[in-house]
C-alpha cells in the first residue's frame, strides 16, 4: 500500500481516534470518518472536512446495517475503499458477581462483533494491498481480575484476526493488530483520576502505528500484533523493585 490510501474509519468519534485522523490527513489520505456520535462528527468535519477526500458519516456499526451503510459511503463519496481502521471499543470493569450478563453482550458487540460486521462489509471492495487495522490489548493474553468480560472481548477479537488473516493474505490484503493500553487522554484522566499516567500511551503513538500499518512498512505483516504499550507492564510483589541503573 502506498500512500494516498482511502480509508473507512469506524469509531473515529471515540477518544484515541483524532491523533489517528490528523496524521493520515497529513499523509494524503482519503478518509471516511463514522461513528454514533453526531455533534463529534460535526466537529472532526469542521476541522478536517474536505469534500470528496475527508467526509464524515452516522452510523452504527455494531450492527450489520449500519457497518453496510458505512462500507457504501466510503465507496459512493471517495471513489474506491483500500482499508478498515476499526476504532470501535467499549470497556466495563466489574467482578463476575455483579457483572451482569447484558454487559458481556455490550461488550463483545462493541468490541468483538462490530470488528465483524465491518470487516464483512468491507472485503468484498478490497483489492491487493488492503488493509485490515484492528485494536486488541495486553489483558487479552493477561487477564486481570473484575476485567474478564473486556479481556474475553478483546481476545476473541483477536483469535478471530489471526484466523482471518490466513483467510485474506493470499488476496494480497493484511489483517493486523494494535495491542495498547490506556492512552493519555482528558476522559481517561477524569474517569480515572487515581492512574499514574506516566505509564499510559499518548494517541499520536496510536496513530504512528496505524499509519505503519497501513503504509508500505507494513508490507510483510500478515495477522500481526504490533505492541504500543509505552513502559506498561505488569507486576507482582513476589518480582520486587525494578533493577536500578548503573
Amino acid at each position: 500500500m502506498s500512500e494516498g490510501g482511502t480509508f473507512l474509519i469506524t469509531g473515529a468519534t471515540g477518544p484515541v481516534a483524532e491523533a489517528t485522523i490528523a496524521l493520515l490527513a497529513k499523509r494524503g489520505d482519503a478518509l471516511l470518518l463514522t461513528g454514533r456520535n453526531e455533534a463529534r462528527l460535526a466537529e472532526l468535519e469542521r476541522t478536517y472536512g474536505t469534500p470528496g477526500r475527508i467526509e464524515t458519516f452516522a452510523t452504527d456499526v455494531t450492527t450489520e446495517e449500519g457497518a453496510t451503510a458505512a462500507a457504501e459511503a466510503a465507496l459512493s463519496r471517495l471513489g474506491r475503499l483500500d482499508g478498515l481502521i476499526h476504532m470501535v471499543g467499549s470497556f466495563h470493569a466489574g467482578p463476575v458477581f455483579l457483572t451482569r450478563v447484558a454487559d458481556y453482550d455490550r461488550l463483545m458487540r462493541a468490541n468483538f462483533l462490530s470488528a465483524v460486521h465491518a470487516t464483512q462489509a468491507v472485503l468484498p471492495h478490497l483489492g491487493n494491498g488492503g488493509r485490515l487495522v484492528f485494536f486488541g490489548s495486553p489483558l487479552a493474553s493477561e487477564p486481570l481480575a473484575a476485567l474478564g468480560g473486556y479481556a474475553a472481548a478483546k481476545a476473541a477479537l483477536l483469535a478471530w484476526m489471526r484466523a482471518l488473516s490466513h483467510e485474506v493474505k493470499h488476496r494480497g490484503i493484511h489483517a493486523n493488530a494494535v495491542i495498547m493500553t490506556m492512552a493519555d487522554t482528558p476522559q481517561a484522566r477524569q474517569e480515572r483520576p487515581h492512574v499514574d499516567f506516566d505509564q499510559a500511551i499518548t494517541p499520536e503513538l496510536v496513530a504512528r502505528a496505524v499509519a505503519f500499518l497501513t503504509g508500505e512498512g507494513a508490507d510483510g505483516l500478515y495477522g500481526g500484533l504490533v505492541p504500543v504499550m509505552g513502559r506498561f507492564g505488569f507486576s507482582s510483589a513476589l518480582a520486587g523493585p525494578p533493577p536500578k541503573a548503573g
